[in-house]
């Protein structure tokens, strides 16, 4: 009896044993399974991560920054595009127009030059009247052309005119004025020219006393201009060039002077 009773005992004790916990009160078994999740989930090392979030965040910012493409109007404002080159083909023409007129007038030209971007494609076109006298000028208009640089669209009136245009609607005015008769003539651009639009015509009489008068009341303002006249050949030749602005300022200078583009 005191055999059996003993084993119980013995075998009580080792029973105990088997869920006892290590001496810093660990669970054995638990540190067990701890270090196996450790061990399926490791992470990246830090610097790599950090690295690779560092390169995610600066295409984001560089794709949310980055300008948009849009194709530029054909050759306005590029370099060397049209909006380039039209001061030196229109200087160009002005020069060409000057010199023909001298030579064949022996010395004897005077031209008159002004700038309106009449088919508001960003470039003007150039108002050009040539001559030696109202009795005998000449308005031609030029616009740029790709492939032939300036295009002479044609002959648009003579003398006892002044270039303009109506404040209202902005389209190109030619005012003709002589012995106290006068007209207002209204242009428009349609497919690639300009096109007589209508005319106002009036007389100065009693009531009517300056053509400045009825100008102001239909809202027509002059365009500024260049005026150049010359006489003479060779030593004795004299050229001078004036700038007249609609604001009654203006610039005198010797020769011709093709500075000014508008």
């Amino acid at each position: 009896m005191k055999r059996i009773i003993a084993l119980s005992c013995l075998a009580a004790v080792m029973l105990a044993g088997c869920g006892k916990t290590e001496k810093d009160g660990t669970d054995s078994k638990s540190e067990t399974t701890t270090k196996a999740t450790e061990a399926v989930t490791t992470e990246a090392p830090e610097e790599e991560t950090t690295e690779a979030l560092t390169t995610a965040a600066e295409t984001s910012a560089e794709a949310a920054t980055a300008p948009e493409t849009t194709k530029e109007p054909d050759g306005m404002v590029s370099a060397g595009g049209r909006m380039d080159m039209y001061p030196a083909i229109y200087q160009g023409v002005i020069k060409s127009k000057f010199d023909e007129t001298v030579n064949r007038n022996e010395g004897n030209a005077s031209i008159e030059y002004a700038f309106r971007d009449l088919d508001a494609d960003g470039i003007p076109e150039l108002l050009l009247k040539y001559g030696t006298c109202e009795a005998d000028y000449q308005i031609h208009i030029y616009t740029l052309d790709d492939e032939a640089g300036a295009k002479d669209l044609g002959l648009y009136g003579g003398g006892h005119t002044s270039f303009a245009y109506d404040k209202n609607t902005g389209d190109f005015v030619i005012v003709w004025g002589h012995m106290g008769a006068a007209s207002i003539i209204y242009y428009k651009w349609e497919n690639g020219t300009l096109k007589s639009n209508g005319s106002y015509d009036f007389n100065l009489d009693e009531e009517i006393t300056s053509y400045d008068q009825v100008l102001e009341e239909k809202g027509i303002r002059y365009i500024d201009h260049v005026y150049v006249s010359s006489f003479g050949m060779g030593d004795d030749a004299m050229t001078k060039t004036y700038v007249y602005h609609a604001n009654g300022e203006s610039e005198e200078y010797d020769g011709l002077n093709l500075d000014y583009m508008g």
